[in-house]
């Protein structure tokens, strides 16, 4: 069986580039490719708070939480061809079941995370097992209906705070460790460790023979189908795990902002977090962090100099998609091709 290949989505920043031997193999290059961007792209973000004030702190970890919840779109999107307008949903789940089960029932945060975070993979998986038998406008409606569905639960149920939502939840205990989670620097190395961890198991799936699989989906789902792949469990696995980075996203947004309201689950939040990944580059392992970096820098910028900062930032993004072929990934990847650095081959 001719495996299907996902070699255009470990590269994101690397190249078939003549100055390397041409006797070392194609796939080894990119790994080390992969491997020192990833360290220069780690040893920035750990810079980043000795670098920049206590706003743009927070502004960086911001961008690191709606990265996980990006990247998990991508998996989606990115990697099994699958457009989810209702991803939100499970970004409120964790955010609330984070809320509720500090804030409310009083347990330690670090449980309650990864109880939301359990919670928001199964309810994923539940939904998922539903959502995969349909396909292209069919699926895209459907989970819309499923995050409206929570979103409206979230704004009824009196335990969450109706549409005023709930506020002073606390942050994780770092005292142990002779750390203060509530200073935004430790709060920012804390969400830099979980960003770390997501995609580091996210990288494990997508180079593993089921991302490959998904890879093959996304290509040409018959033909899989045609080499007795049940390609329906693959799918809902999928939709489980972009759910449970949803819910970790949605745990850490609610410790980094101390509330959370429905419009945490609002459809217009999913179509924000598409946005990201198709602006970072969807066929691109560090596409979403790249999407995510560029709409909330972007956001805060405009919405300083204008009110209007939603009809420029919609330029902005007709610019990227009509001119940034790939995203900024692809960009990025041209531009290295061209110049014989350490580029990865064009996604596209």
């Amino acid at each position: 069986m001719e495996q299907p290949q996902s070699d255009s989505y470990q590269g994101q920043s690397g190249g078939d580039v003549s100055s390397h031997d041409p006797m070392e193999p194609q796939a080894a290059r990119e790994h080390k490719t992969f491997l020192l961007t990833s360290l220069a792209g780690l040893l920035f973000l750990i810079a980043i708070p000795f670098l920049v004030g206590e706003y743009y702190v927070s502004l960086a970890s911001e961008i690191l939480i709606f990265a996980i919840l990006t990247s998990g779109v991508n998996l989606l999107l990115g990697y099994t061809g699958l457009v989810s307008l209702g991803h939100a949903a499970f970004m409120g789940v964790g955010a609330y079941a984070t809320a509720i089960g500090s804030s409310l029932l009083g347990y330690p945060v670090w449980f309650v995370m990864l109880a939301s975070i359990t919670v928001s993979l199964v309810i994923a998986y539940g939904i998922g097992l539903l959502s995969v038998r349909t396909k292209g406008v069919q699926f895209l409606l459907i989970t819309l209906a499923f995050g409206q569905m929570f979103h409206a639960i979230a704004e009824k149920t009196r335990y969450t705070g109706g549409d005023d939502g709930m506020t002073n939840i606390p942050r994780i205990d770092l005292s142990l460790i002779g750390l203060d989670a509530d200073h935004d620097r430790v709060f920012y190395f804390f969400v830099l460790v979980c960003f770390v961890i997501a995609l580091a198991l996210l990288r494990l799936v997508v180079d593993s023979p089921f991302g490959r699989v998904l890879v093959g989906i996304r290509e040409n789902e018959k033909r899989m189908l045609a080499l007795g792949y049940s390609t329906f469990p693959y799918k809902a696995l999928a939709f489980g795990i972009s759910g449970m980075l949803a819910g970790l996203a949605g745990s850490l947004w609610v410790q980094h902002s101390f509330f959370v309201n429905p419009h945490i689950m609002t459809w217009q939040m999913s179509g924000e977090a598409l946005l990201m990944v198709i602006i970072g580059g969807s066929k691109a392992f560090f596409g979403p962090l790249l999407g995510a970096a560029f709409y909330v820098l972007a956001k805060d910028f405009l919405s300083d100099i204008t009110e209007a900062y939603l009809m420029f930032f919609g330029l902005l993004f007709v610019l990227v998609v009509a001119f940034f072929h790939g995203g900024i990934a692809g960009f990025i990847a041209r531009i290295f091709n061209r110049t014989g650095g350490p580029a990865g081959k064009d996604d596209q």
